[in-house]
C-alpha cells in the first residue's frame, strides 16, 4: 500500500550513488524529509513498484506525486525552494560551469564506477552481497546466496551487453584518478569547487564517489591517493551544518573546477558528441577515438538529451548575463563548440524531467 503520510520521501539504496546523492541534496538543504530503502527490489515490490519508475531513487512530494532523476529533481527543487540553500551559484556562468560538471560525474565518473565494481572478483564478491544486504535485510544465509548468484549475474550480463569492457577500461580508469587528483587539488586552496558551500556540481561528483570509497578496488586506489577527497566525500554526506558563500563573479575557476573542466573537453564532450550522432543516425553502438584510444559504448538517447540540455543551459546563462569570461573558459578547455546549438536544433531537443524516467542505461 503507498504510504500516505506527508512530506518527502526518498526511495533509494545504499549501493545506489545516485540515491546517496539525492539525499545528501535533501540534508544540505535542511529539507525535512524520510530515507527509505523498499525491501525486496529485486521483485519490485511495495512502494517503489507502485511509484511506477524503472530508476532509483524515487521521491514522492509532499503532494503524492513521484519523481525521478536526480538532476530534474533537484532542479525542481531549486524551484520550489529557490531561497533555501541553493546548490546552484548566484553567478550565471559559475552556475552553468557547476551543471556542466555535474553532468559530467553523472554520465562518465558513473561508467569508471560500474567498471569497476562488477569487473575484479573481489568486486564482484563484495558489491553483490553488499547492495542485497541493504535491499533484503535479515534471511536465511542460504535463501541470501541464492539471491546474490542472480543479482551477481544480472549485472556482470547486463555490463557484458553494453560492450567490450577491456576497450573501455584504461581510459575509464584513468579519468578516475584524474578526478581524484582535481578534488585534492581544489582542496588545497578552497573546500568546494566554486566558493566555501557546495554546489550540484560537488554533489554529482560525491555521489558517484560516495560508492568508489566503498567498493574494493576503487575504494583502495582513493585510500592510497586521495585520502583527503575520501572525507570530503563523507563531509558531503550530511552538509546539513555547512554554511558558506560563492566564490565572487568573474572569479577564474580554482585549481580542482580547472582540471575537470580540461578533462571534460578533452574526453567528455567528445564522447558525449559521438554518442549523440550515433543516437540521430539510427546506429545501436557508438566507436570513436578519445585521447587516441578506441571507445565503444551503446548509443544512450538519454545521453543525447543530456548534452541538449546543457547546450540550452549555456544559451540561457549567456543570455541572463552570464560574462565574456564564460566563453573564454569554455574554449581554453576544449568545451565551446561542442555546446554550440546548431541552427534549428533548440525547438527539437526534449530535455529529462522529474516527472518522467527512463530506465537505466547499467547496473547500479
Amino acid at each position: 500500500m503507498t504510504n500516505t503520510q506527508p512530506g518527502w520521501r526518498i526511495l533509494g539504496g545504499p549501493g545506489s550513488p545516485f540515491s546517496l546523492k539525492m539525499r545528501a541534496v535533501m540534508r544540505y538543504r535542511r529539507l525535512p524529509h524520510v530515507w527509505v530503502v523498499p525491501t525486496g527490489f529485486l521483485a519490485e515490490s511495495g512502494e517503489l513498484k507502485e511509484a511506477g519508475k524503472p530508476v532509483i531513487p524515487v521521491v514522492r512530494a509532499p503532494e503524492g506525486d513521484y519523481w525521478a532523476d536526480t538532476t530534474p529533481m533537484i532542479l525542481e527543487l531549486e524551484r520550489r525552494y529557490p531561497d533555501r540553500r541553493s546548490v546552484l551559484p548566484a553567478d550565471p556562468a559559475q552556475r552553468f560551469l557547476s551543471l556542466l560538471i555535474e553532468d559530467f560525474a553523472d554520465e562518465w565518473l558513473v561508467l569508471a564506477l560500474f567498471d569497476m565494481r562488477w569487473d575484479a572478483e573481489a568486486d564482484q564478491a563484495f558489491c553483490s552481497k553488499r547492495q542485497m544486504a541493504g535491499w533484503l535485510g535479515a534471511m536465511p544465509t542460504p535463501q541470501f546466496d541464492e539471491i546474490i548468484s542472480r543479482f551477481r549475474a544480472r549485472q556482470t550480463d547486463l555490463l557484458a551487453s553494453l560492450g567490450d569492457r577491456t576497450v573501455n577500461r584504461p581510459l575509464l580508469r584513468a579519468t578516475y584518478e584524474e578526478i581524484l587528483a582535481a578534488i585534492e587539488a581544489q582542496l588545497e586552496c578552497g573546500r568546494f569547487l566554486f566558493g566555501s558551500r557546495p554546489s550540484i556540481a560537488d554533489f554529482g561528483l560525491s555521489g558517484q564517489l560516495s560508492q568508489c570509497a566503498i567498493d574494493p578496488t576503487a575504494s583502495a586506489i582513493m585510500r592510497r591517493k586521495a585520502v583527503r577527497t575520501f572525507q570530503w566525500v563523507q563531509d558531503l554526506d550530511d552538509a546539513s551544518g555547512i554554511d558558506g558563500v560563492w566564490q565572487d563573479a568573474g572569479d577564474p575557476p580554482g585549481p580542482g573546477a580547472g582540471s575537470l573542466l580540461a578533462l571534460i573537453g578533452e574526453v567528455y564532450l567528445p564522447y558525449m558528441t559521438a554518442n549523440a550522432a550515433a543516437v540521430a543516425a539510427g546506429e545501436a553502438t557508438l566507436s570513436t577515438h578519445l585521447r587516441g584510444q578506441p571507445f565503444v559504448a551503446r548509443a544512450n538517447r538519454y545521453k543525447q538529451r543530456c548534452l541538449g540540455a546543457l547546450k540550452l543551459s549555456l544559451a540561457e546563462a549567456l543570455a541572463n548575463g552570464a560574462s565574456s569570461g564564460l566563453e573564454e573558459i569554455l574554449r581554453r578547455h576544449g568545451c565551446w563548440e561542442a555546446l554550440q546549438l546548431a541552427p534549428g536544433e533548440a525547438p527539437a531537443i526534449s530535455v529529462p524531467r522529474h516527472d518522467v524516467a527512463e530506465p537505466q542505461s547499467g547496473p547500479f
